[in-house]
This record gives C-alpha cells, sequence and structure tokens, in this order.
C-alpha cells in the first residue's frame, strides 16, 4: 500500500515548490514509496518537476532498485518505466522475473538484453505464445545465443507461429511514448484554509496552548523556538521537517492545515506505534488524519491505538465502527456514556454489549 504522502500526490492539487523538492529525490521515503514517487512525478505536465524526476529516477542506487522492481506489489506501470529506460543487467533481470511485469513490457525490454537475460525470456514459454512479437524481438537480437535461436525456432514450429505475420520489432534503443502527462497542481486543495499568519494563530493551530503547563520552563522555550520556525517555513520546508525532524515536531505538523504536510508525518520513517496512539488521541487534527492512521495495520494491531481512535470524536464513524469490533467489554460499557462519540457508535456498543451477554 502507498503511504500517505504518496497518495496525496497522487489526488493532485500540490503545489510546484512542493512537487520539485519530491523531485529532487531528497525525501526519506522507502525505496518502493521513493519509486513510486518518483515515477508519478516522472508524468508531471510541468516540465521541470518530470526532468528533475526523471534525473532523480536515473540517480537511484542499484540495489534499492531492483527491490523495488523485483516485488510483484510494484505497479505494471512504474515497471514498463524501468523497461523502456533502465540499462541496468540487474534491473532488467528482476524486471523479466517479476510476474507483475506485461508482456508488452517485456518485448520493449528485449532488444536490450544481453545474451544471459534473454535467457529469462526464452524458457518462458508461456509469455512468448501469449505475446508473439516477443517473439520476434529476440530473434532481431545480436546477442542471441544459437542455442536459444534453435528453442525459439521449435517453438515456432511447434505451434504453427511461422504462419503469423511477422510484426516489426522494435529496435535496439527505441524510446516507447510514455503515459499522458498529468496536471498534479491542479485537483482537491492542500489545505482548506491558508497556514496561519501569525505566532499566536500558529500555536492555536499546532496545540502548544494545549499544553502551555506540561513540561519544565526549558523544554516550553524549545517549543516556543520550534513555534517560530514553523511559522516562517514554507509548505516544502514543512513537509521535510515532518519527514525528518524530531517527534516533537511531528506532533505539531500532524494538525497542519496542509494535507501534504501531515500526510509527510504519517509517512516519516520515524514514525512508530507510540506516535500513532499519541495522534489517534489528539482532537484538533482533520478526520482524515486519524482514517490513514487507521489504514495502517501494524499500527492498529496496538490494542491502545485501535481505543483511543473509537473514542476519538473526530474519527469518522465508518473507520469507529469497524475498529469497535475489537474493544473489550469494558471500554464498550464506557463508551455509552461517552457522550463526544457520535450516536451512531454509541448504538453499535449498545448492541455488542447486549450480544455479548
Amino acid at each position: 500500500m502507498s503511504s500517505p504522502l504518496v497518495t496525496q500526490f497522487r489526488r493532485g492539487g500540490v503545489s510546484q515548490e512542493v512537487r520539485l523538492t519530491a523531485a529532487s529525490g531528497a525525501l526519506p521515503l522507502s525505496p518502493s514509496d521513493q519509486v513510486e514517487l518518483l515515477y508519478l512525478l516522472t508524468r508531471d505536465s510541468d516540465e521541470g518537476v518530470s526532468a528533475t524526476a526523471e534525473s532523480s529516477l536515473a540517480g537511484l542506487e542499484e540495489e534499492s532498485l531492483v527491490t523495488v522492481v523485483a516485488d510483484v506489489s510494484t505497479s505494471p506501470d512504474v515497471l514498463a518505466f524501468f523497461c523502456a529506460r533502465s540499462t541496468s543487467e540487474r534491473v532488467h533481470e528482476a524486471v523479466l522475473r517479476n510476474q507483475s511485469t506485461l508482456d508488452e513490457s517485456v518485448a520493449t525490454l528485449v532488444p536490450n538484453l544481453t545474451e544471459r537475460n534473454l535467457e529469462f525470456v526464452v524458457v518462458n514459454q508461456t509469455r512468448l505464445l501469449r505475446h508473439p512479437p516477443i517473439i520476434e524481438a529476440v530473434v532481431a537480437n545480436e546477442h542471441l545465443s544459437a542455442d536459444q535461436l534453435r528453442r525459439i525456432n521449435e517453438l515456432k514450429h511447434d505451434f504453427k507461429l511461422d504462419r503469423e505475420p511477422e510484426p516489426e520489432p522494435v529496435a535496439a534503443g527505441a524510446r516507447v511514448e510514455g503515459p499522458k502527462k498529468l496536471d498534479l497542481g491542479t485537483g482537491p486543495a492542500e489545505e482548506d484554509e491558508p497556514p496561519p499568519a501569525s505566532t499566536e494563530e500558529a500555536a492555536e493551530l499546532y496545540g502548544v496552548t494545549d499544553d502551555v503547563q506540561d513540561g519544565t520552563p526549558e523544554e516550553q522555550d524549545e517549543k516556543q523556538s520550534l513555534l517560530a520556525e514553523l511559522v516562517t517555513m514554507s509548505a516544502a520546508e514543512k513537509m521535510m521537517r515532518a519527514l525528518k525532524g524530531e517527534r516533537e515536531a511531528r506532533l505539531m505538523l500532524i494538525r497542519d492545515r496542509n494535507r501534504t504536510v501531515w500526510s509527510a508525518v504519517l509517512s516519516s520513517p520515524k514514525m512508530n506505534d507510540a506516535d500513532a496512539e499519541q495522534i489517534s488521541k489528539m482532537r484538533n487534527v482533520a478526520p482524515d488524519v486519524l482514517r490513514e492512521i487507521s489504514k495502517n495495520r501494524q499500527w492498529t494491531k496496538r490494542y491502545s491505538v485501535a481505543h483511543e481512535l473509537v473514542k476519538n470524536p473526530k474519527t469518522p464513524p465508518e473507520v469507529s465502527s469497524k475498529l469497535l469490533m475489537r474493544l473489550k467489554d469494558r471500554d464498550l460499557k464506557a463508551l455509552l456514556r461517552d457522550r463526544n462519540v457520535p450516536e451512531q457508535v454509541r448504538r453499535l456498543a449498545k448492541k455488542r454489549t447486549r450480544t455479548a451477554k
């Protein structure tokens, strides 16, 4: 499953500054999320963004790239991209071994294969019979060995493929027209309201005024200093801080009005179960933040996370209703007395307690 940040980019409506930052490849994402996001940005209608993303993809470490293209959950579109562009033999092998790679993508890749990697194509008779243009591309490859050609000819003879009209083989190094460009700058707005215009407004938004009594004077000074920093940051800078920053910054930025910013918090490699539980308690985050937390099985396996999501009045009722089925009897009874919980959820809790009797 894609990270919340990748999902947000796919929705569109992301500013050019944020897209350029992501296209630089500097975001600390998992290899699969990084490749998926960069591939998406190569399709950006903004030439600066798409060119930057192409360059970042080309500069990815081979080891990380091989891991991604070998994964059957990788999008066929991403695999097709590397079939058309990669020159790495290891990437070629991983793509060919991946059952998710489309036949048309293999046909595109064949002219650029070495003898060793051609073997992965020749032995896959099911694919060859399913998509005969691959056969003609194999025959046209100058690295084809005599033994490989013999086996291809036997296949063509046995299945009477010689009677079919031969399609035009794909020329070595040919660039295949990619998918259409996307206007990733249009779509649902990144934020429903403008960012805070003052430190006071930011303090209220980020919850600093809520816990002003918490912690030592030194800790409070650190919070005020951090708050002053956040007020001056652009959306792109907040996104980077959300991904790479300290826990205190992330727990402030999860309340940001900008979807890209709070999505980055949830996509941070530093996020853990304890963070998810803390955020699940917050009453001043967007409902979609809680919805995204509920989608992460690793986090919701923790009983306290599921419990806090059900108790939170900002959690969408359809999310609470599913998680409620896991609650213990004593917690179900407590929900019946909690007037902050939506009536729909309390009714379901009441029904469950009756069933338990």
